[in-house]
């Protein structure tokens, strides 16, 4: 009787640490789309946002009083961790305790070309956090051109390098990446970075980018902002320092779709002057915009419970609760065994 009533307790306590169907009442609520707060309520169900802002919880609801706190979509971070990074570790505490319930690998250039090869394993043993990739220039100009990699390829490497990208993109990617910094990636001219990120402009991706000279922004910063302008699609420099931020904002007074944003959840509790909405929107809403996560990075309803719980006024003492598609993966601070992401594509 004493096992049964034992097993009985702790079917509770999981059920209420990683619960599925919960209202957080007494918030302030950020959305990340940059508007005003507002006080109310979230009700979490199946994995969704179901209800948002001022109403009365059901009878036998389980509620989570967080009065004093902000609750807000989970952050979106793009440029952290490679895809080698997370198959050894799928559960990154670093990024989980900050808020991160989203990261897109491979900002650095060396995300697969094969994106259902290195997902599939993540749909049946899931991250902690959701999952996903760009397509390295650095991987696929390896492939195609092996060692011999210091030169221009010829139009038949060219073609294969495609269709690499094509193949990739159908799959699930969500952009191209390039790190014009390291080998083999900073090899490749003007010329072949175009054909390859038209193809990802084509279809519906983003190119994340890392400057080829640090030392020359103008000339650099001009290389990215042509990419965007005649391959039509969103460029996102990585990495930028603040002279290249002064060039890309004179690049996004013309209209071009370029920027460099580059904020964690620490750069948030060091700008304390920044307006917290913007900041949330910074993390979320805006990562989200940039790469077409369209389900992600806004709380809103029937979009995934991707959400961050914290209190504003000890920034630094990190997130009371974060949820990934509505299962509490951090609780009270401290990271829960809860491997709730999914593999997005």
């Amino acid at each position: 009787m004493r096992r049964c009533v034992f097993l009985l307790w702790l079917l509770l306590w999981a059920t209420f640490g990683f619960a599925q169907n919960v209202v957080l009442v007494n918030g302030t609520i950020i959305d990340g789309t940059g508007k005003p707060r507002s006080t109310g309520s979230v009700r979490v169900r199946d994995g969704k946002v179901v209800d948002i802002g001022v109403f009365k919880p059901g009878p036998g609801e389980m509620l989570l009083d967080i009065k004093g706190m902000v609750v807000a979509p989970g952050f979106i971070d793009m440029s952290t961790l490679s895809p080698a990074a997370i198959a050894k570790d799928p559960a990154p505490l670093s990024l989980i305790t900050q808020g991160v319930t989203t990261a897109v690998l491979g900002a650095d250039g060396s995300g697969p070309y094969s994106i259902e090869e290195f997902m599939l394993p993540f749909d049946e043993k899931p991250a902690a956090l959701n999952i996903a990739l760009l397509i390295g220039h650095g991987t696929v100009r390896r492939q195609i051109m092996g060692d011999d990699f210091k030169r221009s390829p010829n139009a038949d490497e060219l073609e294969r390098m495609s269709q690499l990208i094509t193949n990739g993109m159908k799959q699930g990617a969500f952009g191209f990446a390039t790190d014009l910094q390291q080998e083999p990636a900073s090899f490749s001219t003007p010329e072949e970075l175009l054909a390859l990120t038209k193809i990802a402009g084509r279809l519906g991706g983003t190119l994340v980018i890392k400057l080829r000279d640090e030392s020359k922004i103008p000339e650099s910063v001009k290389e990215a902002v042509t990419l965007a302008r005649e391959a039509k699609l969103p460029v996102q420099v990585v990495g930028a320092n603040k002279s290249a931020m002064t060039e890309i904002e004179k690049a996004r007074a013309q209209r071009v779709d370029i920027a460099a944003d580059s904020y964690s959840f620490a750069d948030l509790v060091a700008e304390k002057p920044v307006m917290l909405e913007r900041a949330i929107q910074r993390l979320s809403g805006t990562p989200a915009a940039r790469i077409a996560l369209r389900e992600r990075g806004v709380l809103k309803r029937n979009a995934p419970a991707d959400l961050v719980v914290f209190n504003p006024t000890a920034l630094s003492s990190g997130m009371k609760y974060v949820f990934v598609n509505g299962m509490m993966t951090v609780k009270d601070g401290q990271p829960t065994d809860a491997r709730a992401g999914q593999a997005l594509r």
